[in-house]
């Protein structure tokens, strides 16, 4: 039980430890870790909004060594979408504050049965994790956090303490490997001239599934190149001689992008036909986006070129822009129809199994990501009037909503984000997709703006603009931009990023202008920006969950 309010945790322990359940206690997510790691636990129980970690991250931490750990979260807060998010990566349950007893003590005891049966269909969770693998690939631009999460996810399903990953780029111009033993990773890149001829001449015939050597000697890629300087970069310094490994390999059908190699256990050496299985799709989802990795900065790549070349004609401005354009758009995409074609092996596979009940969860992820290309492409420059959805509700509330889900985020570290006003009652019709929108683009880039500043600070204010209107200033500390700059902000397509296509801005005074707000935009170089959008008080009554 996990909860930076003392007499919520007291509470909570005295009502299950009636019901003869052993319970720990702790105040915050450090001090939970260190028991979770400590003791065989089968339910966690914490609050969502607490003081330093929070509880998605603490539930976030505690899975990666502890993957079968059941979850529960509390709240205060209704419709907390960083709840619901929880929810639907496996938490068993989320209770609203304040609760009942027998609220507490009922969803602890469906917790366990869950837990219990969880523990019998082992290979259908696997999948499902399978499945979060996927999202989380085709959401991620990093290559050495795309193939880490991939390896610990390898690792964690064999339950091997040695794992590595080798990976190179499009063109073999870097080669990296990845390392983890005993849960300590190290990264070592490798002469590339090597590893490069050595992949070319391999090909990938016998490259398409995971096998065992006991000799790294037996493995493809040096039986076809036999030289002697490779086989130290085959595997990691961590392999004993003449012990067996696994190799998995990240492969497309024409391409070998790198491959996975671990120590065996007695169960890896006899792995069922479904852990190959598994295996290959975790591989292939890895394989799919290094490549579509590739492809876009193979494209941005090209568009910088034609960048430089802008001054000359307006022609070449209209082709680097097309460049531009197609460079995300067609990441994007790809992004999408990845999901999808992980969501489409997965069914297979439980087709296979002959898991029918299991089906609707991947047609169901298949028609959400469909829907969001449609929504996607149709607001790709959509120049008629943006449709919405309008209600009144607390504007304060929405913003203080929006800044708990960016804090946790990478790009936010290192970024201290000053609110005041926030408990301001402040009516607002409005449409909260859009608005959430504009807020996140809006706080994006003044991140964004602050990656080279020595203080990187964001602050905030709600002000009461008169008796019908309300003002929301969001300054930061970032590079800025000079004066002549300024008018362009908002009005046409305008960024400062080396990789911005600069449409961003466009559609937040668009969501603005359709919620009757009006902005205005101060900002220097070197003395950050500050931005400033008046909007209007509703009249209504505010909606409640």
């Amino acid at each position: 039980m996990v909860d930076d309010e003392s007499i919520v945790v007291s509470l909570v322990r005295d009502a299950l430890e009636d019901e003869d359940y052993d319970i720990l206690t702790a105040m915050n997510g450090d001090q939970a870790l260190a028991i979770i790691d400590r003791e065989h636990l089968d339910l966690l129980v914490t609050d969502i909004r607490m003081s330093g970690m929070n509880g998605i991250e603490l539930v976030k931490q505690a899975r990666v060594n502890h993957p079968e750990l059941g979850v529960i979260f509390m709240t205060g807060y209704a419709n907390l979408a960083s709840a619901k998010d929880a929810i639907r990566q496996g938490a068993f349950d989320y209770i609203m504050k304040p609760f009942e007893l027998s609220e507490i003590r009922q969803a602890v005891k469906n917790g366990l049965k869950l837990r219990a049966a969880a523990a019998e269909k082992s290979s259908t969770n696997e999948l499902s994790k399978l499945t979060d693998l996927n999202q989380m690939l085709f959401a991620t631009n990093d290559r050495a956090s795309l193939v880490t999460s991939s390896l610990e996810f390898i690792m964690m399903h064999l339950r091997v303490s040695q794992g590595s990953v080798m990976y190179c780029d499009k063109e073999n111009a870097t080669c990296v490997t990845i390392s983890i033993v005993d849960n300590l990773t190290s990264e070592t890149k490798l002469p590339n001239g090597v590893i490069a001829e050595a992949i070319q001449k391999s090909g990938t015939g016998e490259l398409q599934y995971p096998f065992l050597i006991k000799r790294l000697e037996e493995h493809p890629v040096f039986r076809a190149h036999p030289v002697a300087e490779l086989p130290p970069y085959l595997a990691p310094q961590w392999v004993n001689p003449n012990q067996q490994l696994l190799v998995v390999p990240v492969v497309r059908p024409s391409e070998l992008f790198g491959w996975f190699v671990l120590g065996t256990t007695e169960q890896v050496a006899h792995m069922r036909e479904a852990d190959i299985k598994f295996l290959t799709i975790t591989a292939g989802q890895l394989a799919i986006t290094l490549e579509n990795l590739a492809l876009l900065e193979e494209t941005q790549k090209a568009y910088t070129g034609l960048k430089e070349l802008q001054d000359e004609t307006i022609r070449l401005e209209k082709i680097a822009t097309r460049g531009q354009m197609s460079a995300e758009i067609g990441h994007e995409l790809n992004n999408f129809l990845g999901v999808v074609a992980g969501n489409l092996q997965l069914l297979d596979v439980q087709l296979r199994k002959g898991n029918i009940g299991e089906l609707g969860r991947y047609v169901t992820a298949m028609s959400e990501t469909i829907e969001k290309i449609k929504i996607f492409t149709s607001n790709l420059m959509d120049l008629t009037p943006i449709a919405s959805q309008k209600a009144v509700l607390s504007f304060g509330e929405l913003m203080r909503e929006v800044i708990d889900y960016l804090r946790p985020q990478k790009r936010f570290q290192g970024v201290q984000i000053k609110v005041t006003g926030t408990d301001l009652d402040l009516p607002f019709d409005a449409d909260t997709t859009q608005m959430q929108q504009l807020l996140f683009n809006l706080f994006n880039n003044a991140a964004d703006a602050m990656t080279d500043s020595p203080k990187r600070e964001i602050t905030v204010r709600l002000l009461r603009a008169g008796q019908h209107r309300f003002s929301v200033v969001i300054s930061d500390t970032g590079c800025g931009f000079p004066a002549e700059l300024v008018a362009k902000a908002f009005n046409e397509r305008f960024t400062t990023k080396k990789t911005g296509h600069g449409f961003g801005l466009v559609v937040c005074k668009r969501i603005i202008e359709n919620h009757g707000g009006t902005l205005s935009v101060e900002s220097e170089p070197g003395q950050g920006s500050t931005i400033t959008i008046d909007f209007p008080i509703a009249q209504g009554d505010l909606v409640t969950a």
